[in-house]
């Protein structure tokens, strides 16, 4: 294994560690996914800089695609719940 590919599976983990982190200290889902999300896709574009394949491509369009969706779709319902 690359020295890319431990350090994206290393962005991963702390992804998960910080969201949860994030979740709990705030008690608000939204910076805790957001900061789950961006260490996601800096673990993904991390691990394309080692595998340039069609399909390493895709997983990071679709996670940077899910990622605007998320929080796209929950800032606008706690927003307008709250207005």
């Amino acid at each position: 294994m690359s020295v890319f590919v431990n350090a994206s599976w290393c962005l991963a983990i702390a992804g998960i560690i910080l969201g949860l982190g994030v979740l709990l200290v705030f008690r608000q889902p939204i910076p805790a996914l957001r900061v789950m999300l961006e260490l996601f896709t800096a673990a993904g574009l991390l691990r394309l800089s080692v595998d340039l394949s069609w399909s390493a491509i895709l997983g990071v369009v679709v996670l940077i695609a899910v990622r605007r969706l998320v929080t796209g779709s929950l800032v606008a319902d706690l927003t307008r719940s709250t207005s």
